[in-house]
């Protein structure tokens, strides 16, 4: 049989979801904002808590 393939295991595996409520209005602003500065949601948000942490 051959090894498997796919994706390698990770060292720190992402298992844990996160679900938040917003506004419409909300959700367009962090879209806009998304596309504006060329960084994904999740890295926005790493970003912002980064960002806290140094406070």
């Amino acid at each position: 049989m051959s090894p498997r393939t796919g994706r390698p295991k990770s060292d720190n595996p992402k298992t844990e979801r996160l679900y938040i409520r917003i506004s419409p209005d909300e959700k367009k602003e962090i879209q806009d904002f998304t596309s504006k500065s060329g960084h994904s949601l999740l890295d926005l948000i790493r970003i912002g808590i980064s960002a806290l942490k140094k406070k």
